[in-house]
């Protein structure tokens, strides 16, 4: 298990290069791949691990729960919980990511 504050601060980095890969067309699993090449480690390498699962063929939200998991973080819980509200209800994911990483990066700063 990977320690949350590792990379905890790293996740509103995260969701800023997530949400600037969709806005630019690319598809979640798309945007793992490029995730993995563009952030700093430790984050990156663990973008990796799931872009590798989603390109093995791996369904999704499985591999997003076992990330939660294996990190224990619960910002990267609630990265994943705006996924599965946008894949069962649909609306713009960029937008909530958008949403989300100002919420953690404020927290982070206060």
């Amino acid at each position: 298990m990977i320690s949350p504050t590792t990379f905890e601060h790293q996740i509103p980095e995260l969701m800023r290069h997530f949400e600037v890969t969709l806005r630019s067309g690319y598809n979640i699993r798309q945007s793992f791949a490029i995730l993995a090449r563009d952030l700093p480690e430790p984050i990156a390498a663990e973008a990796q691990l799931i872009s590798e699962a989603l390109e093995g063929e791996a369904p999704l939200l499985p591999t997003l729960d076992s990330w939660v998991q294996r990190t224990a973080s619960r910002d990267l819980d609630l990265l994943v919980a705006a996924i599965k509200v946008q894949l069962e209800v649909g609306g713009n994911l960029a937008d909530k990511l958008k949403f989300l990483q100002q919420l953690m990066a404020q927290r982070q700063l206060g």
